[in-house]
């Protein structure tokens, strides 16, 4: 028997039931769908989280203070500049606000860190319009996109550069300041600080604003990647429990262990999607086996051997995995970046709440966001930054390939008992039914 006769005997079946053959591949496009989008999802997470970590730099290490005093003083910056193998040190100070513009209140973070050292700390400062703070106490301030172009007023401009807008410091009392305008800051999306929603000021004007005598982080340029590590381990020794110290390559490792362990929970979790489709396969074509036991007769009676009807059967199966991995791979993927626009667009929309709740090893308002792409920096004391935050899905050729692979394999397999259970049926048992 030729591969053409196979062919066609194998696509009579699955032609003639055609419902009970869409809803069998219905059910395979299901788990691999969910593979390749559930993997693609973790993927482009976790990309934009090496992203935002990459911008810091790999030399960087950050010093957040956890001792009684909560906070570095300059003594402390100065210290550690002073420590070999360290190139630069960046103080900042952070906190929680309430904006008012208009009639409108919306939650903002106030970060403090001199002018000086912006470009280093954000990679590059990107203005909208105006220009950056002055390094003095006056609270002139750059904000960012968010706040400038809120998502209540539909993405209109509402904040103008040389306009006044009024602070009210979380956890002061209620007390409010006026905060001059001098810059606005171009989007930066998911960022190693939440510049989106912030108003950035010089050190001693959010040192000022915040009654703070005292840095919340303390950002370390080690002087090459070889020396990180040492610089870290040197850090810990001198200042023990009153500091944690964290390195880009701990927060990346971290962040990279953690995406694995997602992606693996939700693949096995995809895969209960396959075992309950395998388990329908096996149960259609057993069916179709019983359905078709007089045409197995005839065929066996005019010559067919086992191994044509196991292979006609097999066919089948795989005719079912190659449609269904096909258009799993493709609802998948569209399904990826339908969630990831979603997410993306959610994120943008709100304001006045955290993305990411911080997880153990941070205080304050700073998290490295594990399911997010943005850490936040900081603990001033006030609520957790909130931040726009939008991802890519990242979708590979080997996830394609091994979600293909996945099912033919797991179709193929559902299939081979009943195509067995054909191939050993007797003629004469076979003709009976007739």
């Amino acid at each position: 028997m030729n591969i053409q006769d196979v062919l066609m005997l194998s696509f009579k079946d699955l032609k003639e039931k055609k419902v009970r053959t869409a809803l069998t591949i219905v059910m395979v496009v299901i788990g691999v769908a969910a593979i390749v989008a559930l993997v693609s999802l973790t993927a482009g997470i976790g990309a934009s989280i090496s992203k935002e970590l990459s911008a810091l730099g790999p030399t960087s290490i950050l010093v957040t203070s956890t001792g009684p005093s909560s906070g570095f003083t300059a003594a402390t910056a100065a210290e550690m500049q002073s420590l070999p193998n360290v190139n630069t040190t960046i103080p900042l100070v952070e906190g929680a606000a309430t904006l008012r513009s208009g009639s409108e209140n919306t939650t903002a973070t106030i970060i403090g860190i001199s002018p000086q050292d912006l470009a280093a700390f954000l990679g590059t400062v990107n203005l909208y319009q105006g220009s950056v703070y002055p390094d003095s106490v006056s609270p002139e301030s750059v904000v960012g996109y968010d706040l400038a172009f809120p998502s209540s007023s539909g993405g209109a401009q509402d904040l103008l550069v040389g306009q006044p807008v009024e602070l009210t410091v979380t956890g002061s009392g209620g007390s409010s300041v006026t905060v001059p305008v001098v810059g606005i800051f171009q989007a930066y999306g998911a960022s190693i600080i939440s510049v989106d929603s912030a108003v950035v000021m010089s050190l001693s004007a959010a040192e000022t604003l915040l009654h703070r005598t005292s840095y919340t982080t303390i950002l370390v340029k080690a002087t090459n990647t070889s020396t990180v590590s040492g610089v870290a381990n040197t850090i810990t020794a001198i200042y023990g429990s009153s500091a944690r110290v964290l390195t880009t390559q701990q927060l990346a490792q971290t962040a990279a262990s953690i995406i694995s362990s997602i992606s693996t929970l939700l693949v096995l979790i995809a895969g209960i999607s396959l075992l309950v489709a395998a388990i329908g396969i096996m149960n259609i074509m057993l069916i179709s086996v019983y359905e078709r036991i007089h045409e197995i007769g005839i065929m066996k009676s005019v010559g067919f051997k086992n191994r044509d009807i196991l292979t006609i059967f097999i066919i089948q199966a795989l005719i079912i995995g190659i449609f269904g991995g096909i258009a799993g791979i493709a609802a998948g993927g569209g399904g990826a970046y339908l969630l990831g626009a979603v997410v993306s667009r959610a994120s943008s929309s709100s304001t006045g709440a955290p993305t990411a709740a911080a997880p153990s090893g941070f205080r304050g308002g700073g998290t490295p966001a594990a399911g997010g792409g943005a850490v936040f920096i900081g603990g001033g004391g006030g609520a957790p930054s909130s931040a726009s935050f939008s991802f890519a899905p990242v979708i590979s050729v080997e996830t394609v390939l091994v979600a293909m692979l996945v099912a033919i394999i797991v179709s193929v397999m559902a299939g081979a008992y009943p195509a067995w259970k054909a191939s050993r049926l007797q003629p004469i048992d076979a003709l009976r039914e007739l």
